[in-house]
């Protein structure tokens, strides 16, 4: 019987204009009804992620910025992973010549250096504005705890600044490409998947109890905690290679663990569902 369902945010939840649609909505109504869990898991900040909850009037668990930080239903905060400050340091002096827009991530900031059309262009894409951090190299190294390095731009850029960081810090880190323009450096084993083994440890939950919805390479890690596994039809091949189902929507996914656990109930009782 799967219990909890765990869904990403862009791409995913979310249509191009940053909203839940009407059909997505009345599938996590019905979520709601049945007393089933939800989890939202996102690279975006718990604040951005409580912002989207409060808007369609539901509460869910939540695993923001790519799993560095675990709240618990009621918003209660369970745990978070940062970067040494030393290792924050050294990502910066391999990214910082890169000609990309380059957002340093708190728990509830995003910090840049300075403004410029293209990072104008993902502020926009976001709930919170950026916040200006002249002095942001030299912070690494002090009172600026970080979680997430996030680099946006063209994605040859990218795959080089990606490569080069496997090349120097692969050890140190995990590099995930997020979106199509989106290359995320988190602390090393940081991920969705393993702050929701965290999450379901707490809730006492197994694997086969939980569903996974994503569409990027930074969802692939909750795809490999259960069978349960729903990539967008929309998403990269790679990505979708290791989910076991492909859905149009979340809506979709939803309709599925809803005959998945009426199926189950029926076996339990001794019956079959053709």
């Amino acid at each position: 019987m799967i219990k909890l369902i765990v869904s990403d945010l862009d791409g995913t939840l979310l249509d191009h204009s940053k909203k839940v649609s009407a059909r997505e909505q009345a599938a996590l109504k019905r979520v709601k009804e049945a007393d089933m869990i939800l989890c939202l898991a996102s690279g975006r900040m718990n604040v951005e992620m409580q912002q989207v909850l409060e808007e369609i009037g539901h509460r869910a668990y939540s695993l923001s910025q790519n799993g560095a930080f675990i709240h618990l239903e009621d918003g209660t905060f369970l745990k978070s992973e940062l970067f040494d400050p030393e290792v924050s340091f050294q990502v910066y002096q391999l990214l910082k010549d890169f000609d990309l827009v380059k957002l340093v991530c708190s728990g509830e900031a995003n910090y840049i250096t300075h403004l410029t059309p293209a990072s104008d262009d993902v502020q926009s894409r976001t709930f919170r504005p950026f916040i200006l951090k002249e002095d942001l190299e030299q912070s690494l190294r002090g009172e600026l705890s970080v979680c997430k390095f996030s680099l946006f731009g063209d994605i040859h850029v990218l795959l080089k600044l990606k490569a080069l960081m496997e090349e120097k810090l692969g050890d140190q880190v995990e590099l995930f490409i997020s979106d199509k323009d989106c290359l995320d450096i988190m602390p090393l084993q940081v991920s969705k998947g393993n702050s929701l083994l965290v999450l379901i440890e707490k809730l006492g939950l197994q694997p086969e109890e939980i569903a996974c919805i994503g569409d990027s390479f930074n969802d692939i890690s909750m795809f490999g905690v259960t069978p349960h596994s729903f990539a967008m039809k929309g998403a990269h091949p790679d990505v979708k290679q290791r989910a076991t189902y492909h859905v149009e929507s979340v809506a979709e996914a939803i309709n599925h663990v809803f005959a998945y656990n009426e199926k189950y109930a029926a076996e339990q009782k001794g019956y079959t569902i053709l």
